[in-house]
């Protein structure tokens, strides 16, 4: 490697570095030097604020109904539908003709556990008990 491409190679992660060093840096210090006084602990500053409500009622140990758990995990399996057709997008966009087998294979399956789950009554709000 000559002089040259080890400065076109290193240059960047350099300044990279030295911006992520700095900037933070100032930040804090025109915090620490703008900064009118100490913060005051208060009341309301030392209790919870959930949601725009500033008196939040019960207590962290309550529980939750299953079917907020049964919303999270219908997320997660959109959210891995979304991270799995994307890249299988841009491949297809590329000319991947044969990758549509393969995402037909991925939706049967998924459209098969949708199925389960209706079976189940998953999806439908109010027949979940609490």
């Amino acid at each position: 490697m000559s002089n040259v491409e080890i400065f076109d190679t290193t240059f960047a992660m350099t300044i990279l570095v030295i911006m992520a060093l700095c900037i933070p840096t100032v930040l804090l210090v025109a915090n620490w030097v703008l900064h009118p006084g100490k913060i005051k602990h208060t009341i309301i500053k030392g209790s919870a604020y959930e949601c725009g409500l500033a008196h939040v009622s019960g207590t962290a140990n309550e529980r939750y109904p299953v079917k907020y758990y049964m919303v999270a995990m219908l997320f997660l399996v959109f959210d891995l539908e979304v991270a799995f057709i994307y890249p299988w997008t841009i491949q297809f966009l590329a000319g991947g003709w044969e990758l549509l087998f393969i995402l037909l294979g991925f939706l049967l399956i998924l459209e098969a556990g949708y199925i389960y789950l209706l079976k189940k009554g998953v999806l439908d709000w109010n027949s979940v008990k609490d």
